[in-house]
C-alpha cells in the first residue's frame, strides 16, 4: 500500500475510450419489500447538496498514487461539496460493469459504463496513519448517494460521536444488482459483475490509494435491506477480507417465495440499471419466469448454499470467522424481513456462533437504519454505548 499525497486540487484522469406502502399481508411480502425499497429511490439525479458539517476541514481530497490500477480506470476524482473536503466521488471504467453475455451482441455500445463510489475520509485524515475501512452498501432501488445524502443516510452526522474513526466506502451496487456476479444476462445481452467490482477491483484499489489498515482486521462490511443481504453474502464468501459484518433490515434467505418474488420483480422494474444508467432502457431488464430471473442473478439453486446467509449459518463453518463481530437488526413491523432475521438468528445461536441480534418496533426505513449503523459502529469499534440496542429496543440477543 502506498500512502496518498496531500493535494488541494481534485484530480481528473481520462479513462480508456472503448467502450407503501409496505403491505403487512404475508401473502405479498415480496411486493411490500419492493415498495419499501422504491420509496427510498432517489427521484432526481441532482439531489440538494449536503449541508456543511460541523467537523473542521483538515485537508482537501488527497491525490491518488495509483488511480488506474486493479482493473479500474479512473475517469474522475472530485470533491462532493458540503463535506469540508472529506467526501470524494470516484468515477471508474471497469470490465465488471458491464460485460458481454448472452446469445447475441450487446445492445449497448460501449458495454463498459462509468460507475461510481463515494469515499468519506476521517476529519483527521493523515496519510502517515492507518485507518479502518467500512464498506457500506446501499439498498434496492437506491444508488451510490443513499448513505451520504442529508435526507438519506447523512453519513457524517450519523457517525459523529461514535467509536468509528476511519474511512467509509459507499459504492454503487445497482438498483437490483443483488451484490452478485450475474450468472445470466439482461435482455440486451450484457451483465454486471458487482461482486467482482467491489471485492476484486474496488477493495484493493482503496488500499492502494488511501491510508488503510490493509488486512481483514481493518475491514468491516455493512448495509441496509438489499445491502444487508450483500454484506452477509460478502462476509460468508470472503472471511479472509472482512472481520466484522452488520445487516440492517437485511435479506437473509433467497429461497422463500416472497424473497424470490422481490428479486424477480426488481429485475422487471430495474434490471441491470444503476443510478440513471439504463433506467429508461428496456434492454436492461430481465424478462422470464421468477426462477429464470433468480438463476440470472444467483445461478442454479444448488450453488446458493455457499453464500445464502441462512444456509451458511447452518453450515459447519457458519459465521465463526467473525468471532462475535456480527450484528443483525430488524424491526418487527417488517413482517418477512423480521421473520427471515429470526431464521438467521436461530442457527447462529444453536451453533454457538457469537453475534448480536437487535429487534423491536419499527419498519423498513432509513430513520432506523441510521441508528442501527451508529450502534454497529460502537459495537465493533469499542464503545460502551453499544451494550444496548438502538431505537429504544430491548437488550441484544446473542
Amino acid at each position: 500500500m502506498r500512502p496518498p499525497e496531500s493535494s488541494s486540487a481534485s484530480r481528473s484522469v481520462p479513462g480508456p475510450a472503448p467502450g407503501s406502502t409496505r403491505r403487512a399481508s404475508r401473502r405479498s411480502v415480496g411486493a411490500c419489500l419492493l415498495a419499501g425499497l422504491l420509496a427510498l429511490a432517489p427521484l432526481a439525479a441532482g439531489a440538494a447538496p449536503a449541508q456543511a458539517k460541523a467537523a473542521a476541514r483538515v485537508t482537501a481530497l488527497p491525490a491518488l498514487p495509483a488511480p488506474d490500477s486493479h482493473g479500474l480506470a479512473l475517469r474522475s476524482w472530485r470533491e462532493v461539496p458540503g463535506f469540508g473536503g472529506r467526501l470524494g466521488e470516484a468515477t471508474f471504467l471497469t470490465d465488471a460493469i458491464f460485460r458481454p453475455a448472452g446469445p447475441g451482441a450487446p445492445s449497448i455500445d460501449p458495454v463498459r459504463k462509468p460507475v461510481k463510489a463515494r469515499i468519506l475520509l476521517p476529519a483527521d485524515y493523515d496519510p502517515r496513519k492507518q485507518y479502518p475501512v467500512l464498506y457500506l452498501l446501499h439498498g434496492g432501488a437506491a444508488d451510490v448517494e443513499q448513505w451520504s445524502k442529508p435526507d438519506g443516510g447523512d453519513i457524517v452526522e450519523t457517525l459523529q460521536g461514535t467509536a468509528f474513526n476511519g474511512i467509509v466506502v459507499m459504492p454503487e451496487g445497482g438498483k437490483a444488482g443483488w451484490y452478485s456476479d450475474w450468472q445470466g444476462h439482461t435482455d440486451g445481452n450484457f451483465a454486471p459483475r458487482w461482486e467482482t467490482f467491489h471485492i476484486r477491483r474496488l477493495l484493493p484499489w482503496v488500499d492502494a490509494n488511501f491510508a488503510t489498515r490493509a488486512d481483514r482486521s481493518g475491514r468491516a462490511v455493512a448495509g441496509a435491506s438489499m445491502g444487508g443481504l450483500g454484506a452477509l453474502k460478502y462476509a460468508a464468501a470472503h472471511p479472509d477480507l472482512f472481520s466484522a459484518v452488520g445487516a440492517f433490515s437485511g435479506g437473509t434467505d433467497i429461497r422463500p417465495a416472497a424473497a424470490q418474488q422481490t428479486v424477480g420483480d426488481s429485475l422487471w422494474f430495474y434490471g441491470a440499471a444503476f443510478s440513471w444508467t439504463g433506467l429508461l432502457d428496456g434492454k436492461y431488464r430481465v424478462t422470464g419466469s421468477t426462477s429464470y430471473r433468480m438463476n440470472t442473478v444467483f445461478g442454479p439453486s444448488p450453488g446458493w448454499a455457499a453464500f445464502n446467509p441462512v444456509q451458511v449459518a447452518g453450515s459447519e463453518a457458519s459465521y465463526t470467522a467473525y468471532d462475535g463481530r456480527l450484528a443483525l437488526y430488524a424491526g418487527t413491523g417488517e413482517a418477512d424481513i423480521h421473520g427471515w432475521n429470526e431464521d438467521l438468528h436461530r442457527p447462529l445461536r444453536s451453533r454457538g456462533v457469537a453475534h448480536r441480534y437487535c429487534t423491536g418496533p419499527g419498519g423498513h426505513e432509513m430513520r432506523l437504519w441510521r441508528e442501527d449503523l451508529r450502534n454497529f459502529a460502537d459495537y465493533v469499534y469499542g464503545s460502551s454505548r453499544a451494550r444496548s440496542c438502538p431505537n429504544g429496543w430491548a437488550p441484544p440477543a446473542s
